[in-house]
């Protein structure tokens, strides 16, 4: 139990030892979920560099391997994190070298300067003792909700940055700068360190809220993430109190986020979802046709999708026909405009997205949320639709579309994506089916009145 602990010391061997071996988690994660699944992955510069954003690019991703990859990585990067902290304990310095080894990319660089610190000089003798410093402690908080505040702004409004160093590193420092300056004077217990640094991500994402810099939805969605990186750095900040009297070397590491940020700016990803759906249609190809090309209004409630507060289709309407004519599907965000690509009366139907509607509606006290990530951080290039007849006058219908995410950790937020594409997708084809049965049964009733 002393080496899961922060409080504890890392010799250099020790560290040189178990690091290399943390760091290579991820990628053997990888590697055997893409050999198992498919051909085995490129080993090139791409996978050793960011070996979860290579898994989040395969085309048949699923939820289940996909959480794995991720919640392996994350106990590994969370191990190699307190393995870092105990070897920057040793040395008694280091601390913001230590922090950034979370953030894929830069740990392998991080890890190598520890290895080699030397031991510094400690400032003084003993460390704080038990009790209870209000000044420090609401210092503590204040600074977390500072940190918070301050990278939204510089990562996503300045930057256009969604990435590990946002979800990851920035409640991490302020889970580290908390805990740091609540105990560097007296010694608070773990509890009340937890606590502290759960008020300061609290606070902080208020803050978010009332600057009217993020919405509800957004920071539910992420506050598992964040929560989990906050309190390993509470810990981390707890211990490092112990360690380091005197000075403030660990909140050197905050200075590093801005340069986080310009490194993932630098490197956005760009990742593709393939989805698929079909659904069997008990009526002949054409009047399939029909009511996939007739428009109207899509009934029933959008569920989860709409609750959240995700775009969901409302109608669609047709301007022309034939190939090059063009289609407008309106959203609960707004108005997408598509052009038909493939036009065959019966058997396909393909459109290709010349421009779409915000992904989601932030759910704000204000009408207008600055969030740069509902524009263009998720797309939709093109769907299609195939029909195919069945026996008995039946028809199946399917449809495929391709998506592009372009936010961090990827294989955190493409399940998420997922879902939401896979609950619209069905959506749509149970609005087609029930208006082509309906027509089907409405031509039967009117055949049986005529007496044909």
């Amino acid at each position: 139990m002393r080496f899961l602990s922060f409080a504890g010391a890392t010799r250099p061997a020790a560290y040189a030892l178990l690091a290399p071996i943390l760091l290579l988690v991820p990628h053997l994660t990888v590697a055997l979920l893409l050999t198992v699944r498919g051909p085995p992955p490129l080993m090139d510069a791409g996978f050793w560099l960011l070996p979860l954003r290579r898994l989040a690019m395969s085309p048949d991703l699923s939820a289940g391997d996909a959480a794995l990859a991720f919640a392996v990585a994350l106990a590994a990067t969370g191990t190699l994190a307190l393995l870092s902290f105990r070897r920057a304990n040793w040395s008694g310095g280091g601390y913001a070298v230590a922090a950034i080894t979370v953030v894929p990319g830069v740990q392998v660089a991080a890890a190598a300067v520890l290895a080699l610190l030397p031991r510094f000089a400690r400032q003084a003798v003993g460390g704080p003792t038990p009790g209870v410093d209000t000044v420090h402690i609401v210092q503590g908080v204040l600074a977390g909700v500072a940190i918070i505040v301050a990278a939204v702004l510089v990562a996503a409004l300045a930057m256009g940055s969604y990435g590990w160093s946002l979800f990851v590193s920035t409640p991490f420092l302020v889970g580290m700068t908390t805990g740091y300056l609540a105990n560097r004077r007296l010694l608070l217990s773990w509890g009340a360190t937890v606590r502290l640094v759960l008020a300061a991500a609290a606070l902080g994402t208020a803050a978010l809220v009332a600057l009217a810099l993020e919405g509800i939805v957004c920071i539910l969605l992420v506050a598992p993430l964040g929560a989990v990186a906050a309190l390993v750095g509470g810990a981390a900040g707890r211990a490092a109190a112990r360690f380091v009297h005197g000075g403030g070397r660990p909140l050197v590491s905050v200075a590093l986020l801005p340069a986080l940020f310009a490194l993932e700016t630098a490197t956005p990803p760009a990742l593709p979802i393939a989805a698929h759906a079909s659904v069997d249609v008990g009526a002949a190809p054409a009047a399939v046709w029909k009511a996939l090309t007739g428009g109207g209004t899509i009934v029933g409630s959008p569920g989860l999708v709409g609750a959240a507060g995700l775009a969901y289709p409302m109608r669609g309407q047709l301007l022309g026909r034939g190939v090059g004519a063009i289609r407008l599907g309106e959203f609960s965000t707004g108005t997408a405009r598509e052009r038909v690509t493939e036009w065959v009366p019966s058997r396909r139907l393909g459109f290709a997205v010349l421009s779409q509607p915000p992904a989601m509606e932030e759910m704000s006290p204000y009408r207008r949320v600055r969030s740069p990530h509902v524009h263009g951080y998720f797309s939709t290039a093109a769907t299609g639709f195939t029909l195919t007849p069945l026996p008995g006058g039946r028809t199946r219908l399917r449809v495929e579309a391709r998506h592009m995410l372009r936010v961090e950790p990827a294989l955190y937020w493409e399940p998420l994506a997922r879902l939401a594409i896979r609950l619209n997708m069905a959506r749509v084809l149970g609005d087609v089916r029930r208006k082509a049965e309906q027509d089907r049964g409405a031509a039967h009733l009117g055949s049986a009145t005529t007496g044909r």
